[in-house]
């Protein structure tokens, strides 16, 4: 059905709507946008054999690839991934935990056991020959000393993207030393830097004042999506030169990235970064605060912003003593905490709803004043993921998608992590079957 004839409550808006837009053309873009099928996949000539095992990054990294197009074969051992027995509260589909088959999208299977047959290892190196990417998570050196690293396979394929994903790498001390360090979800949020970051403030009572790991298996995605993008940039390098490379994933390296401003904020203060809770060390008012029926996110950091909020919720008293944004920046944690308790007072009021229409409404005057440097406070209810999924636009934009498979039944998986007019991913299948295309794989490529 268009997207233009459904009945939605849901507006559809569009950068290309003023006076002299092309209507035609905007409808169809949007409806390219929302429907992926039939479109050019963009990585549709290329091969890639994952031979990652229990870690869930290179998992991951081959799902991207695979949504864009490549034929991605998961080459695993007789017996399965042990990431096949991953799964929440013990939950599985025919023996198959969900994240994997979250990860199942447009795979190939295979079964070899490259770490105890000679025979194996020499039909793996055969389909390497074929390959354009290949990813891998064993302990670094180990593929290496099997015959089946980037130094032996490219010596047949040059032309060959060798993706390795470790913890610490593969060429320094610490690495040699972590060599057999799994790499884990939570040993790469820890081992970066950034788990101690996150949490209540270290003057907060046991067992409020603990580190915490963030609740998703963000060390896994991030080194993932790292993954793909590197192998991505090694593509378009053999597409200029015609040479492959290694590229060298550390899982540390792609968590710890994500803690840029910390590191930058201690070389100006001279003094680390403390765990702050529910403060900004950047920017402030930038955070959570409670309301009457639950909590909204409010993002009102620039001096108009602040003074727009303050008028808002009544309270101009306060701007004498945090006028400019430096007097917000809590570089003095009790003046943040006060600033954040009078907030507070004036946010428990009112319920999320009733918040966010005073800002919106707030702004919209603002931009329509003739009076240039109007604020713009932000705020935005916070939604448990229930309520987050009920809003419309999940279904307009097709966020979701049912897919069937003869094994595993019908399910809902996310869809479209990227809306791209020409050339989008797409999932085609998801399908977890242990070996299940051992004879296309020995037919089309050996």
């Amino acid at each position: 059905m268009s997207l233009f004839k459904k009945k939605s409550k849901e507006k559809v808006y569009t950068r290309y709507s003023g006076a002299s837009a092309n209507i035609s053309l905007w409808k169809e873009t949007i409806e390219k946008l929302m429907s992926p099928e039939g479109r050019p996949e963009v990585l549709d000539d290329i091969m890639i054999l994952d031979v990652s095992s229990a870690n869930f990054s290179g998992i991951i990294a081959a799902s991207f690839f695979a949504e864009f197009g490549a034929e991605v074969i998961k080459v695993e051992p007789p017996e399965g991934d042990p990431c096949r027995k991953m799964t929440p509260f013990g939950k599985n589909v025919k023996g198959v935990g969900i994240p994997f088959i979250v990860e199942g999208r447009n795979k190939r299977y295979m079964t070899l056991d490259i770490e105890n047959s000679k025979e194996d290892r020499e039909t793996f190196s055969a389909l390497a020959r074929k390959a354009d990417i290949i990813i891998e998570s064993y302990p670094a050196g180990k593929m290496d000393s099997w015959g089946t690293g980037y130094r032996q396979l490219s010596e047949k394929n040059s032309g060959l993207v060798y993706i390795a994903i470790t913890p610490y790498g593969q060429y320094t001390a610490k690495a040699e030393k972590f060599s057999a360090l799994p790499d884990t979800d939570i040993t790469t949020q820890t081992g970066s830097g950034l788990s101690a970051e996150i949490g209540d403030m270290i003057t907060e009572p046991e067992p409020y004042n603990w580190p915490l790991k963030a609740g998703s298996w963000m060390g896994w995605y991030i080194s993932g999506l790292s993954a793909t993008l590197g192998g991505m940039m090694a593509l378009l390098y053999r597409q200029r030169t015609g040479e492959g490379q290694m590229v060298d994933i550390a899982g540390m390296d792609a968590y710890s990235s994500m803690t840029g401003f910390p590191a930058s904020i201690g070389y100006t203060w001279d003094t680390p970064r403390p765990r702050i809770g529910l403060l900004d060390f950047i920017l402030y008012p930038y955070g959570h605060w409670k309301c009457k029926d639950g909590l909204v996110a409010i993002a009102a950091a620039r001096d108009q912003d602040f003074r727009a909020l303050l008028k808002i919720l009544k309270r101009w008293d306060l701007e004498d003593d945090y006028k400019f944004t430096p007097d917000r920046i809590p570089d003095i944690l009790e003046q943040a905490l006060e600033l954040h308790r009078e907030i507070e007072k004036e946010t428990l009021k009112y319920t999320a709803d009733e918040l966010a229409a005073k800002a919106q409404a707030y702004s919209i005057k603002a931009a329509r004043s003739k009076w240039k440097g109007g604020g713009v406070p932000i705020v935005m209810k916070i939604m448990k993921p229930e309520q987050a999924v009920s809003m419309p636009q999940w279904e307009l934009r097709k966020s979701f998608k049912t897919v069937e498979d003869e094994t595993l039944g019908s399910f809902t998986v996310t869809s479209g992590f990227v809306k791209m007019s020409e050339s989008p991913p797409q999932i085609k299948w998801v399908s977890c079957d242990i070996g299940k295309d051992n004879d296309y794989v020995r037919d089309k490529y050996l």
